[in-house]
């Protein structure tokens, strides 16, 4: 984040050098904001219209502590976040870029730019609530909310992060599936200094990525290792011959077994007619297949707990 410098002054003191926002240093400011080491000035009324938090800070003291000796920029007591409060210099940037209609929160907004706000308006940091609603519905609409066979995206263990702390249910089991089963896809990338670094999860979330793994397999296992049977004996005939070629191989040479549902995806694109069955078979199958998706999508919530 680029900066400028500027000396802080006090009733009775010159405090060092400090970092002025290279933007949200604005001339007709009437507050200044210190987050972690940026100093911002801004319009005191926009942002303690939206949160009551920043409204009820007390200003900065200097380092004897006394109120008489608050710091000073350009003639404004200087409002400092507190760090209890978690709120990052560059989460606060977002929200002010939001707030200017520098960059606000529409459909071309990133991942990165809606997870700051989502974290800076939050009741646990600074508590803007109508914002706050708009960053979470940008967020639902970044992800599914029912099963969608390869979805994957490079934040979801930030958005899964996210998403359970902020209670935003509708996404949360679409994320954990993702990460789930294809953790390990990601194995090479921690040695690859090219590709960012993946927000790690928390020994918890972990926690229930793996037993959602192990129920997944233990579940869908049988399900693929067993061979289909039709209604005709003549296309029971052919998911005999045709079930490990076309079926089992790929499965294991694609992960297959730990991601039922793309697996299943799979199964039902396969042109069975071409392979022989009926189309009174093709059609009862695939609807059957379509029933052990959603059935595997039920269960999920069960291997999570």
């Amino acid at each position: 984040m680029s900066a400028l410098t500027l000396t802080v002054s006090t009733s009775d003191e010159t405090q060092p050098a400090i970092r002025r926002h290279a933007r949200y240093w604005l001339e007709d400011g009437s507050l200044v904001v210190r987050s972690q080491d940026h100093f911002y000035k801004v319009h005191r009324t926009m942002l303690q219209r939206h949160s009551t938090v920043l409204g009820s800070l007390s200003p900065s003291a200097a380092a004897d502590g006394s109120e008489s000796t608050a710091k000073t920029v350009d003639g404004l007591v200087v409002v400092h976040i507190p760090d209890k409060l978690q709120v990052r210099s560059e989460d606060f940037e977002a929200l002010l870029e939001h707030l200017y209609h520098d960059a606000p929160l529409d459909e071309s907004a990133t991942f990165p730019r809606v997870a700051s706000v989502l974290r800076a308006s939050s009741a646990e940091q600074l508590d803007f609530p109508a914002i706050h609603a708009v960053a979470r519905t940008r967020l639902e609409r970044m992800f599914p909310t029912g099963p969608e066979p390869s979805f994957t995206s490079e934040h979801a263990e930030e958005a899964l992060t996210l998403a359970v702390k902020h209670d935003i249910p509708s996404i949360r089991k679409a994320l954990y599936y993702s990460i789930a089963t294809h953790s390990h896809d990601h194995d090479d990338d921690a040695t690859d200094s090219a590709v960012p670094r993946r927000s790690p999860l928390s020994p918890e979330l972990a926690a229930r990525c793996n037993a959602l793994l192990n129920g997944l397999i233990s579940h869908f296992t049988p399900i693929l290792f067993t061979v289909a049977t039709a209604n005709h004996m003549a296309c029971t005939d052919v998911f005999a011959d045709k079930w490990m070629p076309s079926v089992i191989q790929p499965a294991l040479d694609e992960n297959g077994l730990c991601r039922p549902l793309e697996t299943l995806e799979q199964i039902i694109a396969i042109d069975w007619a071409a392979e022989g069955l009926c189309e009174e078979c093709v059609r009862d199958k695939r609807e059957e297949w379509r029933d052990e998706q959603k059935d595997v999508w039920a269960r999920i919530d069960g291997w999570l707990k």
